[in-house]
This record gives C-alpha cells, sequence and structure tokens, in this order.
C-alpha cells in the first residue's frame, strides 16, 4: 500500500480487527441449529410474488404490483438457482440490465444504454449505502461482494429514481438487500471450485440478544481464474478476495430498531496495464497485481412516532484505498440520511428527507493518470420530498415529488417526477410517469489528465512517423448531464399462474458529457512527438433512447417453472466523427429463458438460455451471441445441498465487451470461458 496513512486508514484497520475478532468470539459462544430446507417452486405462487415487496422506488415497502415503476425483483431462490456466484452475474436475471463481462474480474453494466467499465448512469446501493464511486463515475464491481446466501433480494428499479436517491440514478437504480439477522441464525458452511471459481468458501454463524435482538458474523473467501484471449491463452486477470462482516438488529422499545452492520475486505486483482504514453514506465504492457482494501460501517434507527409518523435515520462510513501502477486512491465517504413519512389526512402519504454526503480523496499520482489537486475533500446535500395522493381509493394513485441537491462539481439540481397508478381491479396495474434526472461530473473528468495511448503520425515534409500522445484533459466547467423520461407499464397476473410485466419508455437526453478532439500541437523538446489533446466536453444536442422491457413467468405445473424477459433499445444519435460511438455501446435486442424443474423434492434442474445482440460501435465490434447454462441440485437432507454448475456450455470462449480506451487505441480483447463448478452447502 501507499504510505499517505491518515485517521481513516487506521479507523479502516482497528474496524477489520474488532469484525474478524467479532467473528471468532461469537462463533465460539454459541451455536444455534437450522434444518430449513431450499424452497421448492411451489413454495412461491404467482401472486405471492406480484405481493413481494419493493422499497428502492418510493423508500417505502408497497408491493411489486403497486409500484409506479419498472421494478423488478431477484430473489434469493433466484440466486440460488442460477449458480451465480457473484452480484453482477445475479443482475443478469432483470430485464433491461445489460451485463457484459470485460474479464475475469471486471464488468460493464448499465440500464438502458451508454454501457461501458465505468458505466455512469446506473446507482447501485447495498442496504442504501451508495457504492458508486464519485472518483470516476460508475462502480467498481470486482470491489462489491457479500455471502451470496445472505442477500434477501436484490431490487431493480429500471428508469430514473432521482427523487428518492440523488443524482446518478438517471437510467436505474439496483439495491441490494441482505437478510435480516433473525432470519440468518444457525450455522451455514458453504464451498466448492471448478476450472474458472478454482475455490471458493464460506461461513455465517447467527445467534440471539436478549430478547429482541439478533446477530450474525460471516467470513468468505474466493479465488478465480484467468480468463482468455481470442487464442486461447490465458490472461493476467485473475482475482482473489477474502472478506468478513457482521450485522446486528435489536429493539429500543416496541416503537423503535436499530441496526449495525459492517464489512472488511481485501482484494487482489489481476491487470494488464495497456501502453498509453511514449516514454516508460507506461510506454509497454505489463502485468501487475492490483491490491485494494476497503471497510464500511452502517448504522440505521427505524422508529414510528404518537402522531402515527415514522422516521429512518442512516448513517455510514465507507472506506476504499487501492493501490496500482497508474493511480492509487485513498477515499473516505461519511453519509447522513434522515426520512420522515407522514400521513396529514386520509388521502395523502407524505414523505420529505434530507441527506449529507462528505467526501475525502486522496491520489498517487503517474505519468498515466494524474489528479490535480491531488488531494480534495468535499460536500453535497440535498433534501427531497413526495406525496402519494389517493384519487379513488385502491383505483387511481397521483405522486408527485422533486428532490433539491447540491454537490461541488454538478452545482444545484432540481429533479422533480409525476407518477400515476390506475388499478382497475386486484390483478391489473398501470402505470404512467415523467420525470428529470442529472448526473453530476466526476472528479476524473473535472480534475484529472489521463494517457489514453499513443499512435503514430507521418507529417511531410518530416520522413519518418512521429509518435502521437493522445490525452484525456480535465474540464472544471462541465455541466451535469440531464434526461427528461417518460415511461409507462402494465402489470397484469393473468391466472394463478402466468403474469406479465412490460414497460415502453422514451429518454431525452442533453449536455451528455463526452470526449471530443482538440487541436494537435507538434513537442521538439525533450522529444519530438505530437500532442493530442481530448478534451471532456458537454454535447450541445440532444440524443434519445427509446425501448420496451417485457417479462413473464408461468408455473404450468406445481413443479415446474418458466420465466423470461426481452429488451429493445433504440439509441438514436446523429453521427459525429470527433465523439464515440455512444449508440454501439449496448445491443438493441437481448432476452433470456429459464426453465426450473423440480423433478424430486431433493432433486432439481435449472437451465438458462441467454441471448444477447452485437456491439457495433467502431471500438467494440461484438458479435451476438448466445448462451447456455445449467444446474443440477441434490439435497439428501434437509439444509445440505449437492450442487454442479455449468456455464457458457454452447461455445469454448466467447467475447462479450472488449476493454478499450475512449480513442480505440488499445484493445486488450479477453473472451469467457466455458466453465464448471461443484458447490456444497449445509445450513444446520
Amino acid at each position: 500500500m501507499h504510505n499517505h496513512n491518515t485517521d481513516p486508514k487506521r479507523a479502516a484497520n482497528t474496524l477489520s480487527q474488532c469484525l474478524l475478532g467479532a467473528l471468532l468470539v461469537l462463533t465460539l459462544a454459541e451455536e444455534a441449529t437450522s434444518d430449513d430446507a431450499a424452497p421448492n417452486i411451489a413454495d412461491i405462487s404467482i401472486n405471492e410474488l406480484m405481493q413481494m415487496e419493493v422499497s428502492s422506488a418510493s423508500r417505502k415497502s408497497e408491493s411489486l404490483s403497486d409500484t409506479t415503476a419498472a421494478a423488478f425483483i431477484i430473489s434469493q431462490d433466484d440466486i440460488r438457482r442460477s449458480g451465480a456466484t457473484s452480484i453482477p452475474e445475479a443482475l443478469r436475471l432483470a430485464p433491461g440490465i445489460e451485463v457484459a463481462q470485460i474479464n475475469a474480474n471486471s464488468w460493464a453494466i448499465t440500464s438502458r444504454g451508454f454501457n461501458g467499465r465505468y458505466a455512469n448512469k446506473l446507482l447501485v446501493l447495498m442496504d442504501g449505502r451508495s457504492v458508486y464511486t464519485p472518483l470516476f463515475s460508475g462502480v467498481f464491481w470486482n470491489l462489491q461482494d457479500t455471502l451470496m446466501e445472505d442477500i434477501e433480494r436484490i431490487e431493480v428499479i429500471r428508469g430514473p429514481g432521482a427523487v428518492m436517491w440523488g443524482a446518478n440514478a438517471v437510467n436505474g437504480v439496483i439495491n441490494i438487500i441482505t437478510k435480516k439477522a433473525k432470519d440468518t441464525q444457525g450455522d451455514l458452511f458453504v464451498a466448492g471450485g471448478g476450472n474458472q471459481e478454482q475455490g471458493f468458501a464460506g461461513y455465517r454463524h447467527g445467534g440471539q440478544i436478549g430478547n429482541d435482538g439478533n446477530y450474525r458474523v460471516y467470513a468468505k473467501t474466493f479465488e478465480r481464474a484467468a480468463f482468455v484471449n481470442p487464442n486461447g491463452q490465458r490472461q493476467h486477470d485473475d482475482w482473489r478476495s477474502v472478506q468478513g462482516g457482521f450485522r446486528i438488529d435489536d429493539r429500543i422499545s416496541s416503537q423503535h430498531r436499530f441496526t449495525v452492520q459492517g464489512d472488511v475486505y481485501r482484494k487482489k486483482v489481476g491487470n494488464t496495464v495497456p501502453p498509453v504514453t511514449v516514454s516508460g514506465p507506461f510506454s509497454s504492457a505489463f502485468n501487475v497485481d492490483d491490491l485494494a482494501d476497503g471497510a464500511n460501517l452502517i448504522s440505521r434507527w427505524e422508529g414510528s412516532l404518537s402522531d402515527g409518523s415514522e422516521f429512518v435515520l442512516q448513517g455510514y462510513y465507507d472506506r476504499v484505498d487501492f493501490t496500482a501502477p497508474a493511480l492509487s486512491d485513498s477515499q473516505d465517504m461519511f453519509d447522513i440520511d434522515f426520512q420522515h413519512r407522514l400521513h396529514p389526512d386520509p388521502s395523502h402519504d407524505l414523505m420529505w428527507g434530507i441527506n449529507y454526503r462528505f467526501i475525502h480523496s486522496s491520489t498517487v499520482n503517474s505519468s498515466a493518470i494524474a489528479f490535480t489537486p491531488n488531494s480534495l475533500g468535499y460536500h453535497q446535500g440535498g433534501a427531497f420530498v413526495q406525496d402519494d395522493i389517493t384519487l379513488i381509493d385502491h383505483t387511481l394513485r397521483l405522486t408527485l415529488g422533486s428532490k433539491i441537491e447540491e454537490s461541488h462539481f454538478g452545482h444545484t439540481q432540481v429533479q422533480p417526477n409525476a407518477r400515476l397508478l390506475w388499478t382497475p381491479n386486484g390483478t391489473h396495474s398501470v402505470w404512467a410517469s415523467v420525470s428529470r434526472a442529472s448526473r453530476i461530473p466526476s472528479r476524473g473528468e473535472a480534475q484529472s489528465s489521463i494517457a489514453v495511448g499513443t499512435a503514430s503520425a507521418s507529417i511531410p515534409p518530416i520522413p519518418f512517423s512521429i509518435p502521437v500522445q493522445v490525452m484525456a484533459l480535465p474540464n472544471p466547467n462541465l455541466k451535469a448531464e440531464k434526461v427528461f423520461s417518460a415511461e409507462i407499464g402494465y402489470r397484469t397476473q393473468w391466472n394463478e399462474r402466468f403474469s406479465t410485466d412490460i414497460t415502453a419508455f422514451s429518454n431525452h437526453y442533453t449536455d451528455l458529457i463526452v470526449l471530443s478532439r482538440g487541436n494537435a500541437s507538434l513537442q521538439t523538446t525533450p522529444a519530438l512527438l505530437v500532442n493530442q489533446p481530448m478534451m471532456w466536453t458537454n454535447l450541445t444536442r440532444e440524443i434519445t433512447t427509446r425501448g420496451v422491457e417485457v417479462s413473464a413467468d408461468w408455473n404450468p405445473l406445481d413443479w415446474m417453472r418458466f420465466t423470461g424477459n426481452y429488451s429493445y433499445l433504440k439509441i438514436e444519435k446523429p453521427y459525429d466523427p470527433n465523439n464515440p460511438d455512444i449508440a454501439g455501446l449496448s445491443p438493441r435486442q437481448r432476452g433470456m429463458l429459464r426453465w426450473q424443474i423440480d423433478m424430486t423434492p431433493q432433486t432439481h434442474l435449472d437451465v438458462t438460455l441467454r441471448h444477447v445482440g452485437r456491439l457495433h460501435a467502431v471500438n467494440q465490434n461484438v458479435p451476438a451471441y448466445t448462451t447456455f447454462d445449467a444446474r443440477f441440485a441434490y439435497e439428501p437432507i434437509a439444509g445440505m445441498e449437492w450442487s454442479v454448475v455449468a456455464q457458457n456450455i454452447f461455445a469454448p470462449q466467447h467475447l462479450e465487451f472488449r476493454d478499450t480506451a475512449a480513442v480505440s487505441l488499445t484493445d486488450i480483447t479477453t473472451e469467457v470461458p466455458r466453465s464448471i463448478y461443484g458447490k456444497f452447502s449445509w445450513s444446520f
């Protein structure tokens, strides 16, 4: 690690020691038993699925059928039966979410277009803690993890969610919600391995505190093999992780409850640094292991007041410290959030809230990436109000809301929305919305100089080629990106065994931030080369995207279930040779079909067929592909399961996304290989 130790870093190390100590002490102090068997298909009906609670759309619990947004729930049973071993793999189950694996440890994930390694229009939360990085915008997916068995559900909201969650919730919100401590009592042990999942293991212990409190502690580790290049040769992108954490839920009184939870982790990520400068040390590609340490601590207090209103007060601290040749960074984030829900009369359900966040980032610069200043502390905050107005009881509901937000880079943003829900009966619901959301510039766009890559050029009358250095330069005067979105959706439960959900949307983006080519200049000292600047700028024209997302759930027999989804996306973009091909970064069509069979109460088979259309951007040129996965599981006794998972069965390897520089100078192509692994899980 680099040597700019700070008090927050010592605090993170202390937190790490406390968590690991708690894991050891609590595990030895108490034993519990559990003989819960994994649910079968018949245990969850279509009606129960439609009534599953969603909290991320409006920051309050409501049934899926009553949600005025394009919402989808990935349940714990969906995750288990899919064979997913990481959060990005689980997100493939949701309609409208683009998940493309770049290499063994990196993904490009977004909603409704504009995909990339640092896709910046999708806000991701873990139990209400934002994991969207303000350094470059987007999510470092190889840092986001927990024990997969501890995830209760993943709520996926497509479309703007800025009123509730603020700037950066432009094209969607993903909230990964873990189980309450009372639902993870006893012990759980999981382990397995295969050709790609070379080895993984996890242990969890849950117990009781007094009469009303519960706790759990967990630890997990894994090692994943590198992917291959088009010639089948292993690359340097392997991935290792050690992580632990805890959660405590208790009651202060009958009307008040609190939660404290936290995680610590260490990641070792294989990386190939591409040649991006004309002089060393980044003038040729080299392999390195990037290191990341992190810790977070969340405290949440929920209560009811004497007037019948409810409040939630949450605060968290998040520390990330990573070391890499091109850039090392230490980031501390402190966040506090308060929301109050009240009912001024029977027809109004009013909610308001305020939020404050402080971020401190300190970088160690290199000739490849340099921030000016290298250390910065900055603030952002906001307030929102939203009112659910019942126009006709159980039939028609209007939602009006807005959020005002002030940030260091994006200045003041006002983000309103209006939503209407019509439920003519208990099985049909139609909703529509119009909203405005913003994506504030990242610190990287406003303050960093990045060596994008190198090329060569011939300049007459010079008789030889001259090296060209391409640099992305900062722009402190960037405006926030904005979207105006219109959506309409229809959900219906046709009968007790079949349901469908369809959404259509039209998004209109202004002030999109892109790299534009500047005027090149000839440099003669200390070496002869051409400087080609690229500047972050706001597009002056509007970009429009339109699409349709469909999902269906059919349970023809008690022991058989089909689920499927289809997404169509069209990005209307006039041709501009000075800007990246935005439209070609996302497939126009995607679809998935899952078939689940309970052959016996103890034997289960799951197969998944997935098709993704081609990426036709100049720096992508990824052909369409179809994958087929299968999982077979056997439960010899309640609480114990053996399973075998085969992934990408159709082809020995396939390409999903190219890890390319913004101007197509560097191309590190890594393909996803066929894989198989076995897993043992025991809950006792």
